[in-house]
């Protein structure tokens, strides 16, 4: 698998175009940012045929570049479900499995730094190589959770606990590609300055992943700061499982139980065949109370 990062410093974020093999090969993109002739310059130098664009979640940091990718290539554009918008997209939902070329895409939700966020686990066989997390998890931080509302920050701090702890138990070796903490505003605290790193660095060193206790780590929390307590990581006793997959193929159409179908612009289609609907929550019954609420979704960051 060959990642390309495509940096945007003066924002401190990070696209990246995602593809193996030769001419001809299938290529997935992740989070960009308008300006798509850094993108369209990726695919040209390689030959790849990009077949899906994904937002990991909705930016107010930067304007995205991924629904006009995905009608430019005839991509399929993906975001997550419950987000709300006037146009149209593939909805994703935790678990779905979508192929790229011979990889498989299996996005999970982690919800924090906003309410509808997903993470994109990327491997081969059910075997993850890189993590591709948004603002789920960062090179020493997290994403900020107090960009929606005031009244929403606790809640979603007590969601980015959880999530990412959730990205966390893949194995150690497998690459971490964050879209925020490179000087972004959407970072709870400052990155490590690293230019790459893993999941097992991150469990090590991360602290949102060494700092034991949720509460603690949400009162620990203020805007703008990570955690300020420190210790040894305790990240596995509260591993959620991962939800049933539903493996997403093309060509034919898009079809499921939770939302309308959303079929591929340009050229070819995907079909998603469903596994009984994931439960509303795979959350450990002690915050599922926190993460419950009758508010409707916003996002930002």
């Amino acid at each position: 698998m060959q990642v390309v990062t495509i940096e945007t410093p003066e924002l401190g974020d990070r696209s990246y175009v995602v593809g193996e093999g030769g001419p001809g090969s299938e290529a997935l993109v992740v989070d960009p940012q308008r300006d798509l002739d850094r993108v369209e310059a990726v695919l040209a130098e390689r030959g790849w045929t990009c077949v899906l664009v994904v937002d990991t979640h909705l930016h107010n940091d930067y304007v995205s570049g991924a629904l006009e990718l995905a009608r430019r290539t005839g991509a399929t554009y993906g975001l997550q479900g419950r987000e709300e918008v006037a146009f149209e997209r593939c909805a994703i939902h935790d678990g779905d499995i979508l192929s790229v070329g011979t990889l498989e895409v299996r996005a999970l939700e982690t919800p924090g730094h906003t309410e509808n966020h997903v993470s994109l686990v990327v491997g081969h066989h059910g075997q993850p190589t890189a993590v591709f997390s948004g603002g789920a998890l960062l090179y020493g931080s997290v994403g900020r959770t107090d960009l929606v509302h005031a009244d929403r920050t606790e809640h979603l701090a007590h969601a980015q606990f959880h999530s990412a702890r959730r990205l966390a138990h893949h194995p150690d070796d497998t690459a971490l590609y964050p879209t925020h903490g490179f000087g972004s505003m959407c970072s709870a605290g400052p990155s490590s300055g690293a230019d790459a790193s893993t999941i097992g660095a991150e469990r090590q060193s991360n602290e949102a992943l060494t700092t034991p206790d949720e509460d603690d780590y949400v009162a620990g929390s203020s805007p703008g700061s990570p955690p300020t307590r420190r210790t040894t990581p305790t990240w596995d006793r509260e591993t959620p499982p991962d939800p049933p997959a539903r493996t997403c193929h093309r060509p034919s159409m898009w079809t499921r139980t939770r939302s309308p179908s959303a079929s591929r612009p340009g050229s070819g289609s995907w079909t998603c065949v469903t596994a009984p609907p994931t439960p509303p929550s795979t959350w450990p019954a002690a915050s599922a109370s926190r993460w419950a609420s009758s508010s409707p979704p916003t996002s930002a960051g």
